[in-house]
């Protein structure tokens, strides 16, 4: 009478994780299970720094109305705020928004290395990744619902930090904070980020199922994911065409906070260019331009109107990649269990 109690009680075991691993929502269930501690703290972390930034970009608009620094030449003090505000502001709220802007900007890596190592790797190392493949989920159904939650995640909470971040920066007064626009926050605004995640986490379900060892995976992860990003933003200032200006004489380099200069020099009578030619120390522009035998000078920069086509350009390109490196991924998964 036990053994026919046990019986049943087993089938009914065996039913319950047949039922939990059934379907791609019973097995994306398990995963999130799996790493529910992880989940809580990086919902913890985004409520947080969601609630940062929009105090931040009322508390930027709030301090600029009270001490002039979008319209210096409306106060009595005359056209340039005081280096006491100024420097408050820099400390008080431009450097939280920078730092916050820096943890954005290092997501896409927390994202590979956390799917390279424990979300696929260790499994392929421990072995357990054996328990789904035998309640019928096919290898693939069981990649895709390990790369199901970190998708979700980045989708929408690395969209919702960049979207507030980009909100709180764009209030920053860059005429009084000069550089702030290209040379700072670039990379922390904008689709940019999200589709870096995007791409970090295709490379690192690569690099887990290349190494199946969960350190060697993450770190392949760390080396090879800022590689490509690099790779991927040296073609950045190629991706619209630049504006030019033309002068007789020298320009700065510094046009305004708002511009990001590319390249300088001198321009003959047949328009050929002499990028930033050298002429030694002590000659003048006037000198050096007669010595080369050249007209006037050029100027290539991205205006402020440049932001958003170049973002979404790098936007486009970064998730083309992570198009190549989730198909990587795939056909090797289906080579190597088929």
């Amino acid at each position: 009478m036990t053994a026919a109690m046990a019986a049943p009680a087993r089938d009914r075991g065996e039913g319950t994780i047949r039922r939990t691993f059934h379907g791609f929502g019973g097995l994306g269930r398990v995963v999130l299970r799996q790493h529910r501690v992880t989940v809580w703290a990086v919902l913890a972390v985004t409520a947080v720094l969601a609630v940062a930034l929009v105090w931040l970009r009322f508390a930027i608009t709030d301090f600029q109305a009270h001490h002039e620094l979008v319209d210096p030449c409306a106060g009595a003090s005359g056209c340039e705020p005081p280096d006491a505000v100024l420097s408050r502001f820099r400390d008080d709220y431009s450097e939280p928004l920078h730092y916050i802007g820096r943890f954005i900007e290092l997501l896409p890596l927390g994202v590979g290395l956390f799917v390279a190592g424990p979300m696929i790797a260790r499994e392929l190392e421990s072995g357990t990744y054996k328990l789904a493949w035998t309640q019928s989920v096919s290898p693939v159904r069981w990649f895709a619902a390990k790369l199901a939650l970190p998708a979700v995640a980045v989708l929408a909470g690395v969209s919702l930090l960049s979207a507030l971040h980009t909100w709180a920066w764009w209030a920053l007064p860059v005429d009084a904070l000069p550089g702030q626009w290209w040379f700072r926050s670039y990379d922390m605004i904008g689709p940019v980020p999200v589709a870096r995640c995007l791409l970090a986490l295709a490379l690192g379900a690569l690099a887990g199922l290349l190494v199946k060892r969960t350190v060697p995976a993450m770190v392949l992860t760390l080396v090879g994911s800022p590689v490509v990003v690099t790779l991927l933003s040296s073609v950045r200032q190629k991706l619209i065409a630049p504006a030019t200006d033309l002068t007789a004489t020298q320009p700065g380099l510094i046009r305004s906070g708002q511009d990001w200069i590319l390249e300088r020099g001198l321009i003959d009578p047949s328009g050929t260019r002499i990028p930033e030619p050298d002429c030694g120390i002590g000659v003048s522009p006037q000198a050096c331009a007669s010595r080369h035998g050249a007209t006037g000078w050029y100027l290539d920069y991205h205006p402020a109107s440049h932001l958003w086509p170049l973002q979404w350009a790098e936007a486009g390109i970064t998730v083309g990649a992570t198009a190549l490196a989730a198909g990587a991924a795939l056909w090797l998964m289906r080579r190597a269990h088929p």
